[in-house]
């Protein structure tokens, strides 16, 4: 049901501002898994809003499409894109990259498989069309998923056992390996955790630290839910399960529904507390 909320509610709302900030993934989290939309959602978001909760993207998406994404959800808070490896300020046009940047990935990635003999593919070998076709996206959207500023994703081609000497050796150069649904990403000492600390710090004063709700469906996320102070967990009707360890200081929450249409629900029923 979409609640419309009146005057009388959006200055009830200002006065009991709640200090969260929150920080949320996107597929199968804020956006639907099957149509990306975030109209479920659209009521929780502009009850944030209206109270100033900043509400944070914090995706393995590059920050290009990042920018198109916030710009339909009219979000004008920072972004953390890449799996962590850089913060950006949308107000300010600033950036902050955490680890290396992409030209050195990449340069690293070619003498490996040159020195190596390994079999892989990034999106660096691959022009728009070619990684439309991988991914199954438009051009369009191709064209900013390959937008890279400080992460690799690549399909490995080779046998797997081999992977654990390829993440030594990426490791030596000051680089990790991290597994995402489809592809490897290849990025610097980075991640989301890091990244929401950072962010945290930057929203704190003094001694007010804001409560730091962190919202994800998937087992790249499990890190940034069990750093938050309130953990939910969006049902994920592929069976995905996510265990974080007990803490006394947290609350986990497990939706019942999917997507946006959990994301908003349980976002409502915290402002509504």
């Amino acid at each position: 049901m979409l609640v419309i909320l009146g005057s009388s509610h959006r200055q009830r709302s200002k006065r009991m501002r709640k200090n969260y900030i929150v920080f949320t993934d996107l597929d199968g989290t804020l956006l639907d898994h099957h149509d990306y939309s975030h109209a479920a959602a659209q009521t929780a978001l502009d009850r944030l809003s209206l109270l100033d909760i900043p509400v944070i993207l914090n995706s393995s998406k590059t920050l290009s499409e990042l920018e198109f994404i916030a710009r339909d959800l009219n979000l004008n808070s920072p972004r953390i894109a890449e799996n962590g490896s850089l913060v950006a300020y949308p107000d300010t046009g600033k950036m902050h990259v955490f680890g290396a940047d992409y030209s050195q990935i990449c340069q690293q990635l070619v003498d490996l498989r040159e020195r190596h003999d390994y079999c892989f593919k990034g999106f660096s070998d691959w022009s728009a069309q070619q990684i439309a076709e991988i991914t199954g996206l438009s051009v369009e959207a191709a064209e900013r998923a390959g937008s890279r500023l400080a992460s690799e994703p690549l399909l490995w081609q080779d046998d797997e056992a081999l992977l654990k000497p390829f993440r030594e050796q990426l490791a030596s150069a000051g680089l990790s390996l991290k597994r995402g649904g489809r592809f490897w990403h290849v990025m610097g000492n980075a991640d989301k955790v890091h990244a929401m600390n950072y962010l945290k710090q930057e929203y704190s004063k003094g001694d007010d630290t804001p409560v730091v709700i962190a919202l994800g469906d998937g087992p790249n996320d499990r890190d940034m839910l069990a750093a938050a102070d309130i953990a939910i967990i969006v049902y994920n009707p592929d069976g995905v399960n996510i265990d974080i360890p007990d803490r006394e200081d947290q609350r986990v929450i497990r939706t019942e529904l999917p997507g946006p249409q959990g994301w908003g629900a349980t976002i409502n029923a915290l402002l509504d507390e």
